[in-house]
């Protein structure tokens, strides 16, 4: 797993646990638990993270292809998975997907590509072994490649105290939302770092936000031109704020459907906040 504690450690429980009970379950039960694995794997956070990072299989072609290595005896057809973790995560859930539904039969799967004696527990045992085990461990290895830009990730967590305890904790909660794999924990990260924007615009003058960002933007830069562009940034990311569902939620709001649409918009907030952090900092200093 990740050194950050993602949402998605209880999907992955819940999964775990799922195949330990499909493991447990009799042949004629054993279907049904695969139904609850779907479930499961179709449940936010973790249907968000998949869809993010999987491609779409072309599962019926594959399916065609493998039944076609299947020969006279029981147990001799061959699977031959995608090389790479992505297409071969999705293709297994494919799989297990087209079983839970009934459009391919348990029964004949298993006696064509893992038949294990005349035992139909054996069989079960061995579905789950050779093929969801592998699954969740690949599911687990792709939780761990979630990757955060360098630049970024290295001003994560070095940002100068704002003398304000409730923005920096803000701020906090927001960098280790976004460091987590899951689309569904960095549209909360962007959340949060709006809240904590909204919070910086109002530290330099209690009671007073708009005079509060002039000062703020005034520490930040005396070079007029500069500072015109800041003034115009930080306009439009309060604009963003509350134009889209980042913060506000009514019906008029625009929705941001695409999770990279949150990781740039994270981008570009954390870069101006990081800044005007910094350029308080060294007023502070001097």
């Amino acid at each position: 797993m990740t050194t950050v504690t993602s949402v998605l450690v209880p999907s992955l429980q819940d999964l775990e646990e799922t195949i330990s009970d499909f493991r447990d379950a009799s042949f004629q039960s054993c279907e049904s638990v695969l139904e609850r694995l779907i479930y499961q794997l179709d449940e936010e956070p973790m249907s968000g993270f998949l869809a993010a990072v999987l491609p779409a299989p072309i599962f019926s072609e594959w399916f065609g292809k493998t039944q076609g290595s299947v020969g006279s005896m029981v147990g001799s057809g061959v699977l031959e998975w995608p090389v790479d973790r992505s297409e071969r995560v999705a293709m297994q859930i494919a799989l297990v997907r087209a079983i839970a539904s009934k459009q391919v039969r348990f029964l004949d799967f298993v006696h064509q590509f893992y038949y294990s004696g005349r035992n139909l527990s054996d069989h079960v045992e061995a579905f789950a072994a050779k093929l969801l085990e592998p699954l969740l461990r690949d599911m687990k290895r792709l939780t761990e490649s979630r990757a955060v830009p360098p630049v970024l990730f290295e001003a994560m967590g070095n940002l100068p105290p704002s003398g304000d305890a409730l923005l920096d904790s803000m701020l906090r909660d927001a960098c280790l939302k976004f460091k987590d794999p899951a689309p569904k924990a960095r549209a909360e990260a962007t959340e949060k770092l709006w809240d904590a924007w909204e919070r910086l615009k109002s530290v330099e003058v209690q009671g007073n936000k708009k005079l509060s960002v002039i000062r703020l933007l005034d520490r930040a830069s005396p070079d007029p031109a500069f500072r015109t562009y800041l003034e115009a940034e930080a306009k439009t990311l309060t604009e963003i704020g509350n134009a889209f569902h980042i913060r506000h939620f009514e019906t008029d709001k625009i929705s941001l459907a695409q999770p990279e649409q949150f990781d740039y918009l994270f981008h570009r907030l954390y870069a101006l906040m990081h800044f005007l952090l910094f350029s308080r900092q060294r007023g502070d200093d001097a």
